[in-house]
Formats: structure tokens, C-alpha cells, sequence
């Protein structure tokens, strides 16, 4: 499976890491037929599943590796899976937005923010500064996201949570916020 799914994602090399045995994706043939193809990344994917079943198909494949990743991380609290679980939440919003299914991506926004919450503390723990910074940074964006987005007292609680975790973390390595834009 390991290389069905790095066909799709070669980027997100930390997928090597992970344990992808039993990961049993929508549309394996599909799958195993791109590879097959001698395609690789997620445009090809999307280029392909568009030709024979339809593009939906790829957000399907994605939301499907991520809830993988969660599982795995919930249940038998692998760090291999965290790194990759923030990457593919990333390309889910990038993937889902750019490709009219705005409404998808907010049920995951809603649905999932919360463990990339509580996967904080690994990260802190298990990376350097500047690694922790990057993903931090990432994951309080996306919780201020969920909290403006979403009118529920739960996520301006990730919200702070997230903030202070960040804000910590700057202080005990050193690292000044960086200047937030007004749009």
C-alpha cells in the first residue's frame, strides 16, 4: 500500500514512516492502476481519476489517508503519523477549496481540528524549535480558521490552547512572532 499511496503524495516523505498495511483506501484498483501508469503526484492522480471514475475520487483517497492517520495516532499514539497527518489536512484544504468543495472542507475543518490540537504536545516534544514553530504555526492558523468560521465556545478554546502552546514554545526557543498582517 506504502506505494500506492507515494505515488499519489511523493511529497509527503514522512508517508515512509508510517505503517500502511492495513489502510484500505477507496478505489484500490484505481489506485493500483495509476501506478501502473507510471503516474506520480497528486495532479496526475486528479488528472487520471477524472479520465475513468471522477475527481471526486481524490478527495475521497485523501480524507480517507487522514482519518487513517488519526486513527492510528488515537489508538496506538504513533508520532510517524503526525508530521504526515498536518501535511495531508493541508493538502485537503488546498485540494477541496481549489476544487468547489468548500462545504467538504469545512465538516473536516469542524470535525478534525481538535487532533491536530491535541497532537501539540507530541510535536513539541519530539522536534526541534524550528520544526515546532513551522507546525504550531500552521495548526493555530488553522484553529482561528475553525474559530471565526465556526460560532462555538469549543473552538475558541482549541483556539487558545493552540495559542498558548505557540506562544511557549517562542519563548523558551528564542523565537519572535512574526508580524500579522491586517487584510
Amino acid at each position: 500500500m506504502e506505494r500506492l499511496v507515494m505515488a499519489v503524495l511523493p511529497e509527503i516523505t514522512e508517508l515512509e514512516e508510517v505503517d500502511l498495511r492495513q489502510f484500505s483506501p477507496p478505489y484500490p484498483n484505481l489506485l493500483k492502476a495509476f501506478v501502473e501508469s507510471g503516474g506520480k503526484g497528486l495532479r496526475d492522480f486528479q488528472s487520471f481519476a477524472e479520465r475513468t471514475v471522477g475527481k471526486e475520487v481524490v478527495g475521497q483517497f485523501l480524507i480517507s489517508l487522514f482519518q487513517y492517520l488519526i486513527i492510528r495516532y488515537r489508538r496506538f499514539n504513533e508520532y510517524s503519523v503526525v508530521k504526515p497527518a498536518v501535511k495531508v489536512f493541508i493538502t485537503l484544504k488546498g485540494w477541496l477549496n481549489e476544487n468547489g468543495f468548500k462545504r467538504d472542507w469545512e465538516k473536516l475543518l469542524s470535525s478534525f481540528i481538535g487532533y491536530l490540537v491535541m497532537m501539540v504536545p507530541s510535536i513539541t516534544k519530539n522536534e526541534d524549535c524550528e520544526t515546532v514553530n513551522a507546525y504550531l504555526t500552521v495548526i493555530r492558523n488553522l484553529t482561528e480558521e475553525a474559530s471565526r468560521r465556526f460560532d462555538s465556545e469549543y473552538y475558541d478554546e482549541l483556539l487558545q490552547r493552540a495559542e498558548e502552546s505557540l506562544k511557549a514554545l517562542r519563548e523558551k526557543c528564542g523565537i519572535s512572532a512574526p508580524e500579522r498582517k491586517k487584510c
